[in-house]
């Protein structure tokens, strides 16, 4: 099956965010991914353990072309972040996230975003009480549910590619 994303970025490189690279990893579905944090010590762990490719540490420094962006961070931090990251991202990004909290993030995110640029969020529903790149696991979401949560704005060939990624 071929690519389905050139470059992934993903904001927490933690038990979920890791895991999610992981089995992008190990299904094929990405060329590159991209770990974002604060925790450098973290972040080295994570690429020594080949779960991400390279790391920043600067919401500034986010590489261009990036086309799928995982923001696997406590919510609060969610819209902040797109934020600071939305100048360098490019018309067709596909923009997600793992929280378990939806609502007041969907309405921002539709607020924020131009039209090129697409919100799908989505609730994996898997974890553990382990947390950090350490407690990453490739097989973290098999046989698990990930629920997609489009509003009538979002776009329909968007949650069509990320319900794939997410099946995949």
């Amino acid at each position: 099956m071929p690519l389905m994303f050139h470059r992934m970025v993903i904001a927490g490189v933690g038990l979920i965010g890791g895991s999610l690279a992981l089995a992008a990893r190990k299904c094929k579905l990405v060329e590159e991914i991209v770990g974002f944090g604060r925790n450098e010590k973290n972040l080295r762990l994570a690429q020594r353990r080949g779960i991400i490719d390279r790391y920043f540490t600067s919401e500034d420094d986010i590489p261009r072309g990036t086309d799928l962006l995982i923001l696997a961070t406590p919510v609060q931090a969610t819209v902040p972040l797109t934020m600071s990251f939305l100048p360098r991202l490019g018309p067709g990004c596909l923009i997600s996230d793992v929280g378990s909290v939806k609502g007041e993030i969907v309405q921002e995110m539709e607020r924020l975003l131009p039209a090129q640029i697409s919100f799908v969020g989505a609730h994996p529903i898997a974890g553990s009480e382990q947390w950090g790149a350490k407690a990453a696991i490739p097989d973290l979401f098999f046989r698990c549910r990930c629920i997609l949560t489009p509003t009538r704005k979002t776009d329909s060939r968007s949650v069509k590619k990320l319900g794939s990624f997410w099946r995949r």
